[in-house]
């Protein structure tokens, strides 16, 4: 990692830590900064971009954070796509299904359910898939290993990431009065 990078990262979290203190000025010139450390396309780029939508929408400037997760999304496909990394890999910085969650919520408030049911279904697609490849790839690891196959340990954090799609889906549908 580029000593370039690792700086776009601290300033990244210290821009979230300036959020949670409410000190929107700081947060948004931490990120500027970080945004200037990270190249073009740059997976840590796709983060900075989340970490200004999360302020912009905080603030309930609405079309900017959904701007910027917007742009945030179209790097992290580029990136899954292009990346010589494995997908596994390419997910533990930023993930498609986290930025779709994002992109849902904002929608919601802004009152277009259609478009946010869309979004919480296609993450509600993605995690089912990094789930079941997660129990693939590890009940294959045991066989090949020769080892019985024992029940893996799901991460919590994307189970908990399921069941936010799901509600968000359950939500958008109560909206649009789909029951």
């Amino acid at each position: 990692m580029k000593s370039s990078q690792e700086a776009a990262i601290i300033c990244n979290i210290l821009s979230m830590s300036f959020l949670q203190k409410e000190n929107f000025n700081v947060a948004l010139e931490l990120l500027r900064k970080a945004e200037t450390l990270t190249e073009e396309g740059d997976k840590y780029r796709a983060v900075t971009y989340n970490n200004f939508a999360c302020i912009f929408r905080r603030t309930k400037k609405l079309r900017s954070a959904l701007s910027y997760l917007e742009k945030a999304l179209e790097i992290e496909y580029h990136y899954l796509h292009y990346s010589h990394e494995s997908v596994d890999d390419c997910l533990q910085v930023l993930n498609p299904t986290d930025i779709h969650l994002n992109i849902c919520a904002i929608l919601s408030q802004m009152g277009k359910h259609e478009l946010a049911l869309q979004h919480s279904m296609k993450a509600l697609i993605l995690i089912q898939d990094e789930l079941i490849t997660k129990i693939f790839t590890h009940e294959q690891a045991q066989i090949d290993e020769g080892q019985p196959v024992t029940e893996i340990k799901k991460p919590e954090d994307r189970l908990t990431v399921l069941c936010i799609a799901y509600h968000n889906i359950a939500v958008e549908q109560e909206f649009l009065k789909q029951y």
